[in-house]
């Protein structure tokens, strides 16, 4: 009878640990879509907070758009779909992460899994490149992102991961060139890519609302690395860098191997039985401070903002 006893002790402890396992790898975000990638399948959500989560789906939506995205939680921090909804439309949201670029024109707000192409709207000057910020942005009919009040939020950090597509890579400088925003390392038809630092202009591809930034705003960083026959262009990279130096490049520290090839779900890889509930006021304007959703509910904000 004991030894009976305990064996159902043993199996309900067993079902108690895989029922947690299975709580732990699902996920819920809720927010404002700010940036959709029809090539790659998937879109950025920002939270209240402007934390950025990356999110496969097989179903796109526009950026702006308010939703609440539950599915399976990566180990690179994105959400791969289960269900999709749709619960109204913003014009404005918030963003976390790093600045990975900056020009005159334009910044790039970095956070893990996301680089997204900020076009300047005023003349102050910008907080420097590889410090973290929180800036709120304007999201245009075309999805373009537009600066509103950016300002530094933390201490620069003593290494920074980057993550973007080789667009080129130059063996006698022993550097790599990567791409600064989203559209233009999963766009491949957004640049031309070489292997000695050729021309990269071209004509972005895709409809409007999957184009974001103008083409005279062509965000790329440039890593130093010891061998640079070691990269191919057109791969994905993780890299964890040092810098930024005075030219605004960075230098290799190492390769995140752990998390390259994660599965972001290309076209007919996505969840089967994907449900998406397009319900809710789609055309629904909201006013500033009501640009995102609440942040991750029950606690799940997992990730870090670069």
């Amino acid at each position: 009878m004991q030894r009976k006893s305990l064996f159902w002790i043993a199996a309900l402890a067993l079902a108690a640990v895989l029922g947690l396992s299975a709580q732990a790898s699902a996920s819920t975000v809720k927010g404002t879509v700010v940036h959709s990638n029809k090539t790659a399948h998937t879109f950025v959500v920002a939270g209240r907070s402007g934390h950025l989560t990356l999110v496969s789906s097989r179903k796109l939506v526009r950026a702006g758009s308010k939703v609440r995205v539950s599915g399976r939680k990566l180990k690179t921090g994105a959400i791969k779909a289960k269900h999709l909804r749709v619960r109204g439309h913003a014009r404005r949201a918030r963003l976390r992460g790093l600045i990975t670029w900056s020009s005159a024109k334009g910044f790039t707000v970095a956070a893990r899994g996301a680089s997204l192409l900020v076009h300047r709207s005023s003349s102050d000057d910008p907080a420097p490149l590889g410090a973290p910020v929180q800036t709120g942005v304007t999201i245009d009919d075309q999805g373009d992102l537009n600066e509103d009040n950016c300002h530094q939020v933390g201490d620069m950090p003593g290494q920074v991961k980057l993550e973007g597509t080789v667009l080129s890579t130059d063996p006698v400088a022993e550097t790599i060139t990567i791409s600064g925003d989203d559209d233009e390392g999963e766009d491949m038809g957004g640049a031309q890519m070489s292997d000695d630092h050729g021309d990269q202009g071209g004509d972005n591809q895709g409809d409007d609302n999957d184009d974001q930034g103008d083409d005279d705003v062509n965000p790329m960083i440039v890593v130093h690395v010891p061998d640079a026959t070691q990269f191919t262009v057109g791969d994905r990279v993780e890299l964890i860098v040092t810098g930024p130096a005075a030219d605004g490049s960075f230098t290799l520290v190492s390769v995140d191997e752990d998390n390259q090839g994660e599965d972001h779900s290309g076209p007919g890889r996505g969840d089967d039985g994907q449900q998406v509930d397009n319900s809710g006021p789609g055309s629904q304007s909201s006013g500033p401070g009501d640009g995102s959703g609440d942040d991750n509910p029950g606690g799940d904000d997992g990730g870090s903002d670069g």
